[in-house]
C-alpha cells in the first residue's frame, strides 16, 4: 500500500479529533491578505502598543482542521503587550488530499476511520459525500478526494497542491521582519499539533531564519529529521502522555505505516546536535516533568515537557482548564515565552 496514501489517512484521523473551537467573532484579530506563488494567504497579526526597532517577533501555527482564531486566543498578545514584541498567526490554505478506500483494510489503521474509508471504497466515480463535516469526491478505483485545513508537515508539495508552505511562512517572515524592523536574531517559531510538526520541519529546512521552536502535542517526520540542518537550535517541547491524536510514541501507536518520531527523541534528536549535554530533571507540577538538556559547552538548550493524564490539548488555555481537560498546572504559553526571552 503507498506510504502517502496512508498518511493522507493518519491525517484524516487527526482532522476529526482536533475540531476546531467555536469562537465569538469579536477580539479574534483582523485578517491581512499575503500574496504567495499566485496565492492570497492569510495571517493576523498583534502589534502591541510599544514595538522598538529591533524587537523581537513570534509565529504561532494553528493545529489542523484548526485556523488562526485558536491560536489568537492562546495569550500571546498579553505577554507581546507587557514585554514588547510583534505575534503573528499565519493561516493554512484547504488543500486537496487523496483517499484510497482500500486502505480500510491496512493493518493498523484506526477504528474510528475504517466506516469512512468502506463508503470511500464502495462510491462510484463522480458521487458527492460527507462523512464528518469532510465533503468527498469519489473518483475511479475507490478514490475519495477531499480538502482539509493542514499545514504540509511532511514537504510533499505534489500530493496536494504544489503549494509550499515553507516557501510560503519563510517568505511572509522575511517580508514581516523587514516592514516592522524585527531583530532577524530574535524571530521565534512554535505551534500546536500540526503546526508543531510544521515548525520542527521549518526549524530544520530554514537555515537561521528562526532562532528557536516550540511545540506543543505536535511530532515531527522521521524524513525531515533525517534531512534536518546538523546545527543546535533551542528547543522547547511539551507534550501530553495520553495524547491520541498526536502520541508521544507513535512508533508504538500508529505500528505499521507511521513515519513520525516520539516526542522524547524529537527532543534528544536536537539536544545530541550539542557535542556533550547534562541532563536535568524536574517535576514541575503534579503531573508534568521537565527535562532539561543543557550544552556544556557552547550550543543550545533544549527542554521537554511530560505531561500524565493529559491529552491533545494546550496547557493552561482557559477553556481547556475550566472543562477540566487540563489539570497540568503549567501556561505553555508563558512556558514558551519565557524560554525564548532568555535566548
Amino acid at each position: 500500500m503507498d506510504k502517502a496514501f496512508y498518511m493522507l489517512a493518519l491525517i484524516i484521523f487527526a482532522s476529526f479529533a482536533q475540531s476546531e473551537v467555536k469562537l465569538k467573532n469579536t477580539g479574534n484579530g483582523e485578517d491581512h491578505i499575503f500574496l504567495h506563488d499566485g496565492l492570497e494567504r492569510t495571517y493576523k497579526l498583534y502589534r502591541p502598543k510599544s514595538l522598538p526597532k529591533d524587537s523581537p517577533m513570534l509565529l504561532l501555527l494553528h493545529g489542523r482542521g484548526s485556523s488562526n482564531r485558536w491560536t489568537f486566543v492562546t495569550g500571546f498578545n498579553v505577554l507581546a503587550e507587557q514585554h514588547g514584541f510583534l505575534v503573528v498567526y499565519p493561516q493554512s490554505h484547504k488543500k486537496e488530499a487523496r483517499l484510497d478506500g482500500a486502505l480500510a483494510q491496512q493493518p493498523g489503521m484506526p477504528k474510528h476511520l475504517i466506516p469512512m474509508l468502506e463508503k470511500i471504497a464502495k462510491c462510484q466515480k463522480g458521487e458527492f459525500f460527507t462523512y464528518s463535516a469532510m465533503n468527498f469526491t469519489c473518483q475511479a478505483n475507490g478514490v475519495g478526494v477531499t480538502h482539509m485545513v493542514m499545514w504540509n508537515q511532511t514537504n510533499e508539495d505534489s500530493l496536494f497542491d504544489s503549494q509550499s508552505d515553507v516557501a510560503f511562512l519563510k517568505s511572509l517572515t522575511e517580508h514581516l521582519q523587514k516592514k516592522f524592523h524585527i531583530d532577524p536574531n530574535k524571530t521565534f517559531l512554535a505551534g500546536f499539533s500540526n503546526g508543531g510538526g510544521m515548525t520542527y520541519t521549518l526549524i530544520c529546512q530554514t537555515g537561521n531564519l528562526f532562532k528557536a521552536g516550540a511545540i506543543v502535542a505536535g511530532l515531527a517526520e522521521a524524513e525531515i529529521l533525517n534531512d534536518c540542518a546538523r546545527h543546535p537550535k533551542p528547543i522547547i517541547h511539551i507534550h501530553g502522555a495520553d495524547d491520541s491524536i498526536a502520541p508521544i510514541s507513535p512508533e508504538r501507536e500508529l505500528t505499521q505505516g507511521s513515519t513520525q518520531v516520539g516526542a522524547k527523541d524529537s527532543v534528544e534528536f536536537f539536544a545530541n546536535l550539542n557535542d556533550l549535554v547534562t541532563v536535568e530533571t524536574n517535576q514541575v507540577t503534579e503531573s508534568a516533568l521537565q527535562r532539561i538538556y543543557k550544552p556544556q559547552s557552547g550550543g543550545a538548550e533544549v527542554q521537554y515537557y511530560r505531561i500524565e493524564n493529559h491529552g491533545h490539548v494546550w496547557p493552561g488555555r482557559a477553556i481547556e482548564v475550566k472543562k477540566g481537560m487540563d489539570n497540568s498546572g503549567l501556561n505553555a504559553t508563558e512556558l514558551i515565552w519565557d524560554f525564548f526571552s532568555t535566548l
